[in-house]
């Protein structure tokens, strides 16, 4: 029989920038930790499908570990990847069918306001070329504005889909996709919120790795001859050097992120701090 709360408080969700704040004390506290599995992530990515789904697993793995610090019951590296491991190929099934949503979303809402944007233009210019011009930019800018919007609330429902896989038993990658669905019901702008902050404080470290490309290619220029085999050569190396330095960096951050939102989705949803916490609280 289903378990329920007896005399359980009411659940104030984390904040903003409370959720923002505890991924950042755990990124903190667990920064090498956290990076040295991130970059060994990104090695995998150079072995092609098999090599993906280690990455998927490696990343979950940050996640889940970041969620037993939450839950004040750490977890061993070790003991973490025999739980994650044999789910990569669920993790990377389920990368691969949100890809497919969002792609379904934006090919869905290209054709929709295509359409619109056409047949209101057509109507208008053949009677006022000005108008229907104005009107064309009118419906696009418009278009725009919803897909963004769209994206992000999209984004927000399926931003936890690796972790119920990765921590919870017996989900397959549509199930995930499933339970990330059932738990940010509630809270989608509220998690585009906390995503929108983590991105403005990583914002710094975006607008340097922009600035680096040209810088590297003047000082590239002082040695090499500009657009030659090698020039170009070096130049890629570098950007990817770069890259993968980047992604080592901000990968954990986002996952530890991830973490605290699933954790207090479900200490909201579903007691789950209070259940762990005390047990003689809950009767059948």
């Amino acid at each position: 029989m289903s378990k329920t709360p007896r005399n359980q408080p009411r659940i104030e969700p984390l904040s903003v920038g409370n959720a923002v704040s505890g991924a950042l004390r755990l990124y903190r506290d667990r920064f090498k930790l956290y990076c040295t599995l991130a970059l060994t992530g990104y090695l995998w990515v150079l072995i092609p499908i098999y090599g993906w789904a280690k990455c998927s697993a490696i990343f979950a793995m940050i996640s889940r570990l970041a969620f037993a610090e939450v839950m004040e019951r750490p977890e061993t590296v070790e003991s973490a990847r025999r739980q994650v491991d044999p789910k990569k190929w669920r993790l990377l099934g389920a990368g691969i069918l949100i890809s497919l949503i969002f792609l379904g979303a934006l090919i869905g809402a290209t054709i929709a306001f295509t359409i619109v944007g056409v047949t209101i233009g057509v109507a208008i210019g053949s009677q006022n070329a000005i108008a229907g011009t104005l009107v064309g930019i009118l419906v696009g800018t418009i278009a725009f504005l919803v897909g963004a919007i769209g994206y992000l609330w999209l984004f927000s429902r399926l931003s936890v889909v690796e972790l119920p896989i990765a921590i919870e038993e017996n989900l397959d990658a549509a199930g995930g996709i499933s339970r990330s669905w059932e738990l940010t019901k509630y809270s989608a702008w509220r998690i585009v919120g906390v995503f929108l902050l983590a991105y403005l404080i990583t914002l710094p470290i975006v607008i340097l790795l922009q600035l680096l490309d040209p810088l590297l290619r003047v000082i590239l220029s002082f040695f090499l001859i500009p657009e030659t085999g090698l020039y170009v050569t070096i130049h890629f190396i570098l950007l990817l050097l770069i890259s993968l330095g980047s992604g080592v960096v901000l990968v954990p951050f986002w996952q530890a992120l991830k973490a605290m939102i699933y954790y207090d989705l479900r200490a909201r949803r579903e007691g789950l701090g209070l259940e762990l916490q005390d047990t003689d609280a809950w009767e059948s």
